[in-house]
């Protein structure tokens, strides 16, 4: 899947959400942890589920998981502002790269 296809889906999902808010430290959503499953055993696997470890992992994974994951993760505020400009940045430099 293309990148550019990436990055409007994820910033199509940020503005229908109106921008996620910065998430609280609570228990993972159920929609989240479906959406995410295969990225959490591709990418992280063996970390806590609803850890800060966890949701590090994931952030440094971001341009790597799938629009599932990525639209629950923005739907269900598991994500700030900084990561979503973060992410945008990260996509824009591997666009640029290849």
């Amino acid at each position: 899947m293309g990148t550019q296809f990436m990055k409007r889906l994820f910033a199509i999902a940020v503005l229908a959400t109106g921008l996620a808010a910065p998430h609280a430290l609570a228990e993972v959503n159920e929609a989240v942890k479906n959406a995410c499953r295969e990225d959490y055993h591709k990418n992280c696997e063996g970390l806590e589920v609803g850890s800060e470890e966890l949701r590090k992992c994931m952030r440094s994974k971001a341009t790597d998981l799938s629009k599932e994951c990525l639209k629950a993760l923005v739907e269900h505020n598991e994500v700030t502002q900084e990561d979503i400009e973060n992410y945008l940045k990260e996509m824009e430099a591997k666009a640029n790269a290849q």
